[in-house]
């Protein structure tokens, strides 16, 4: 018995030591499509820029982990109004060599993006997407990527956000949905090591 203990824990031991960690902190630009409330009211953002960090775990030519995006938006054709998006997803990619110390990989994506908004409640959506991009390697550690992310947020009208029903013609239902989908894509330039 002890025996077997002692063996599993040296396996397991072996193949956590051929794993890697990797920490990544990147900042970018976002271009996000418009959406449509229930009353036919055509909501557009601004395209802005965010940051991002992740922590993932590298075997063999394989990563996972979680990725962390963050932005604030301002809407279009609308004074003073912002929206806050913050991106909590699990990611998994395969890695490519794509040339002497360029290394190119390609992933999914899932999560829950968490909407505020300095005129209504905040609420989470659920979010999925894909990843692509290119590290270059200083040395095995450390390395600078790029990438491109798709991100697509369900919104719908299940949402506990809030919404007045407008009293004038002034007066718009800014945020609640009719089960549409919003997507945003994110261009991203960081740092990411290795340990």
């Amino acid at each position: 018995m002890k025996k077997s203990l002692g063996l599993l824990c040296l396996m397991f031991l072996s193949s956590t030591a051929q794993a890697d960690y990797s920490i990544s902190a990147g900042f970018g630009k976002n271009f996000t499509n418009s959406v449509q409330t229930e009353e036919n009211l055509k909501i557009e953002l601004e395209d802005d820029s965010h940051f991002t960090v992740s922590l993932d775990r590298t075997i063999d030519n394989a990563r996972y982990g979680f990725f962390y995006s963050a932005t604030e938006l301002d809407m279009k054709d609308q004074t003073n109004k912002q929206v806050e998006m913050q991106y909590l997803l699990f990611q998994s990619a395969v890695e490519v060599p794509l040339a002497d110390r360029i290394v190119g990989f390609v992933g999914a994506q899932i999560g829950a993006n968490h909407v505020s908004t300095d005129f209504a409640d905040s609420d989470t959506f659920f979010t999925s997407g894909l990843y692509a991009g290119a590290d270059y390697l200083f040395t095995e550690q450390a390395r600078v990527y790029v990438e491109t992310r798709w991100l697509a947020t369900i919104v719908n009208n299940a949402s506990n956000v809030s919404c007045t029903l407008p009293t004038s013609e002034d007066d718009q239902c800014l945020w609640h949905f009719d089960g549409d989908v919003l997507n945003q894509f994110q261009t991203n330039i960081g740092f990411s090591y290795r340990f």
